[in-house]
């Protein structure tokens, strides 16, 4: 299991790590579209500040993320349940943290089809679709950074 986990680990950084190589072009970058965007306006302000191939440029990583997303939610559960990381930790414990990656990408892919959606040419209007994007963004970053936190908690306590 542990080649498994880290041969996963390979391929999230390899895609996170190309990704962001392709999306390096865009100003403003990728981080502006999933920070507290949640209305339709700065999400379109953003989309006007790339220009179409920019825009183009953003749609064509989305399959790519899709991929990303799987892969991260598969480690982080499987480095949570597989390894002795997180072994001093109680059940429901170990069984919330082993949860966070796989509710990000989740959260992630609520995001990303939205956002396609969002980004095409006749994008819809309703606000709510906008909040929910911006919402499902923050979720999967805060479960994200939860889990990092977790993980160097639980590391410290092993020492």
């Amino acid at each position: 299991m542990h080649k498994v986990i880290a041969t996963l680990a390979v391929v999230c950084v390899v895609l996170l790590a190309g990704m962001g190589w392709y999306l390096l072009p865009l100003r403003p970058n990728m981080v502006a579209l999933q920070t507290l965007v949640f209305t339709p306006a700065d999400f379109h302000a953003i989309l006007d500040a790339w220009g179409p191939q920019g825009v183009q440029r953003f749609r064509n990583h989305l399959p790519v993320d899709g991929f990303l997303l799987l892969g991260y939610g598969a480690l982080g559960y499987l480095l949570t349940v597989h390894t002795a990381l997180f072994s001093q930790w109680s059940g429901a414990a170990r069984k919330a943290v082993a949860l966070m990656l796989p509710a990000a990408a989740a959260f992630d892919a609520v995001e990303n089809l939205l956002q396609w959606q969002l980004s095409a040419l006749q994008a819809p209007t309703e606000p709510f679709l906008y909040l929910v994007s911006g919402t499902a963004s923050t979720l999967k970053w805060l479960l994200i950074v939860l889990f990092v936190l977790s993980c160097a908690l639980a590391r410290a306590r092993a020492r």
